[in-house]
């Protein structure tokens, strides 16, 4: 005849050692989970960013390309960046004129002021050779808040437009 044993349930070290393992594992969470939320925001801010740059860009290309070469002043308006301001008049009669104010990227069109964008951090426009005033340098930085006052900066690099006329 097997005799059996009439214990029954876990040790006190087996207990412990449960115990000690979810601990560690409940600790680690907490961090696992923070780390995946900043990633996330992380990369919402980045994708929202380079959307809102290579819209605003792409804008500005198309218009740009459309100037009268010797109508187009590049200035700095009051309280902002140096020379984030660019006017002129394009094929058709229209004046135009792109700048920064604050965070924004505006576009006046004739007397239609809209936003390009609300994420802008650093706008400038140049020509990079002076001989030539059909081409222009436009140079943009975005960014955006994530969380907690953190920002998320993307630089695009200097794009050369060639205008057209």
């Amino acid at each position: 005849m097997i005799q059996r044993s009439r214990r029954r349930g876990y040790t006190l070290t087996e207990m412990l050692i449960a115990v000690a393992i979810v601990g560690i594992v409940a600790s680690l969470g907490g961090v696992l989970m923070v780390r995946l939320q900043t990633f996330y925001l992380n990369t919402v801010a980045r994708n929202d960013i380079q959307r809102d740059a290579r819209n605003a860009l792409d804008f500005l290309n198309r218009q740009l390309r459309q100037a009268v070469s010797t109508t187009i002043v590049i200035d700095t308006p009051s309280n902002q960046g140096y020379c984030s301001r660019i006017s002129f008049t394009s094929i058709d009669g229209r004046s135009m004129m792109f700048y920064q104010s604050g965070n924004q990227l505006i576009s006046v069109i004739d007397t239609t002021q809209s936003v390009l964008s609300k994420n802008l951090y650093y706008l400038a426009f140049s020509f990079p050779d002076s001989s030539n005033p059909t081409i222009i340098n436009v140079s943009m930085t975005m960014s955006k808040n994530v969380q907690l006052g953190q920002k998320s900066v993307l630089q695009m690099s200097i794009q050369k437009v060639r205008v057209m006329n």
